[in-house]
């Protein structure tokens, strides 16, 4: 059952900076979030159907300036703790595939932990990575192990993309134990695909369609293929959309569950790649611009 707040005990907020992260999974969560009389602080901004708890991220060397035993240390050990002071920490960021991701049908993933803790693993960029690698003196890069991953965007004629994602994150489980508690969606970018999909889909001869589709950036019809490019491409509709073609007052189910979509071309795309929610009634049968993309892996 929902737990239900009541309005007066909340405030409601947003943030675009990783202030918060899961209190289940540890994941950062940026969006609005709901903030309660008592402190606790909840993702969303419904009252009645609040979202998973978050908590506070600390900044990794929070510890690092309090406590009597660090002010001794301060005072014993100054060149050290002024070197040390000078370390940026490393910025959590959870970078979206782009369209040329898609169209190969993978994209490579970093991410980082701390040497003395085995389970709070964190994505970072590339070019922190590289920062990381190359020893790059902005880090104390003697605190951290990093790793990379390959991770599939679209299935293969033998593999969905759970299993193949799943495949590589086994793989990776002996030097980076607990790995999979930061890689624990398998299907995290997968375009919209008919299998998920609440209705079924047909080309405008009423041909049933199967496969990868996506959602025209502006218009929001159905399109063939997982992504948007220029090449051209066709429209795919509904059997109500192809019923009621022509009528203005005719809206598609927008049920889409929580089946994810790639970014738009020339875009990276926002946080966990959602598809929005609202779609058109489909009106012309002309085509547009897409690829069915990659495979590849």
């Amino acid at each position: 059952m929902a737990r239900y707040i009541p309005k007066s005990k909340v405030n409601i907020l947003e943030t675009s900076t990783p202030k918060f992260a899961s209190a289940s999974t540890n994941k950062v969560y940026i969006g609005t979030y709901m903030e309660l009389s008592d402190g606790t602080i909840f993702a969303g901004n419904n009252p009645q159907n609040p979202g998973e708890r978050l908590l506070p991220i600390k900044p990794l060397n929070s510890s690092f300036r309090r406590g009597k035993n660090n002010v001794m240390y301060r005072k014993l050990k100054k060149s050290i703790y002024d070197e040390l002071s000078k370390k940026t920490n490393i910025p959590p960021i959870k970078t979206p595939p782009l369209t040329k991701d898609y169209e190969r049908g993978y994209f490579t993933r970093y991410f980082c932990r701390r040497v003395n803790d085995t389970f709070n693993y964190f994505e970072i960029n590339k070019k922190t990575y590289n920062d990381l690698n190359n020893k790059n003196d902005k880090y104390d890069y003697n605190l951290y192990i990093i790793g990379e991953i390959k991770w599939a965007l679209l299935e293969t004629p033998i593999n969905n993309v759970s299993t193949i994602n799943n495949n590589n994150v086994k793989l990776l489980l002996n030097p980076y134990n607990n790995l999979n508690i930061l890689f624990n969606n398998l299907d995290e970018y997968e375009p919209l695909h008919t299998k998920t999909f609440k209705e079924k889909l047909y080309k405008k001869d009423k041909i049933l369609y199967t496969g990868y589709f996506h959602i025209h950036p502006t218009n929001g019809s159905f399109m063939e293929g997982p992504f948007h490019s220029p090449k051209l491409h066709e429209k795919i509709f509904t059997m109500g959309q192809l019923q009621f073609k022509g009528k203005s007052n005719y809206t598609p189910s927008t049920n889409l569950g929580t089946t994810q979509i790639g970014p738009t071309r020339g875009s990276r795309g926002s946080g966990g790649g959602r598809v929005r929610t609202s779609t058109s009634s489909g009106g012309s049968t002309s085509g547009g611009s897409s690829s069915g993309g990659g495979g590849g892996y």
